[in-house]
C-alpha cells in the first residue's frame, strides 16, 4: 500500500473514532521544531513517571497521548494494530500514538527491551537504534526505510482511551 493510500485509510479510521474535523487536521499536520521538543519532553516525563514499570502498549500509548494532549495543540490519536519488523509481523497487539501523520511510539522500545521480547523485534531495535531508547518519532511514510511497518486496525475512541487509561492506572498500582 502506498503512503498516500495508507494515510487516507488512517484518515477514515480517525474520522470513525473522532469525526471528520479531526481527520482533516490529522492529515495536514506537520510538527514544528517547538512541537518536536514538546513531544520529546513529554516522553521524558513519561519515562520518569514510569520508573521502569511495565505497561501494555495500549495503556502506555493512551497515557502518553493524554499527556501530549495537555501540552501540545495537535491532532493526537492512539492507533491499535500490528507492528512489523523487516516485513515480519511481531506477535501480539501493538498500539502507538499518532500526532497527525507522525508516529510517536514509546511501546516499540519497552517491548523490544523486555526480557520476553520477540527475538526479531529485539534484534532489529538493538541493531537499528541501540540500547536505552524511549521514543520512536518519525513521519509514518518514512518508517519502512527503518524496517518498521505499522498497520492500524482502529483508532481508539474516547471510551476505549478511558479503558486503556484505567488499565495503565491499575498496572502502575500493581507494579
Amino acid at each position: 500500500m502506498t503512503a498516500s493510500l495508507a494515510l487516507a485509510r488512517m484518515g477514515r479510521l480517525v474520522a470513525e473514532a473522532h469525526g471528520w474535523d479531526l481527520a482533516r487536521a490529522f492529515k495536514t499536520y506537520e510538527p514544528s521544531a517547538a512541537d518536536q521538543a514538546v513531544i520529546a519532553g513529554c516522553a521524558q516525563d513519561m519515562l520518569r513517571a514510569l520508573g521502569g514499570k511495565p505497561l501494555s502498549a495500549p495503556a502506555l500509548s493512551a497515557a502518553f497521548a493524554v499527556h501530549l494532549g495537555r501540552k501540545l495543540d495537535a491532532p493526537i490519536v492512539v492507533a491499535q494494530g500490528t507492528l512489523a519488523v523487516t516485513g515480519e509481523t511481531v506477535p501480539g497487539d501493538h498500539a502507538w500514538v499518532m500526532i497527525g501523520p507522525w508516529i510517536a511510539d514509546m511501546a516499540l522500545f519497552t517491548r523490544a527491551y523486555a526480557a520476553d521480547a520477540p527475538p526479531t523485534l529485539a534484534a532489529h531495535v538493538l541493531r537499528a537504534f541501540g540500547p536505552g531508547k524511549g521514543l520512536f518519532c518519525e513521519a509514518w511514510r518514512r518508517t519502512p526505510r527503518m524496517g518498521l511497518g505499522y498497520d492500524p486496525r482502529r483508532v481508539l475512541d474516547d471510551a476505549a482511551l478511558e479503558t486503556c487509561l484505567a488499565e495503565a492506572s491499575a498496572q502502575l498500582r500493581a507494579a
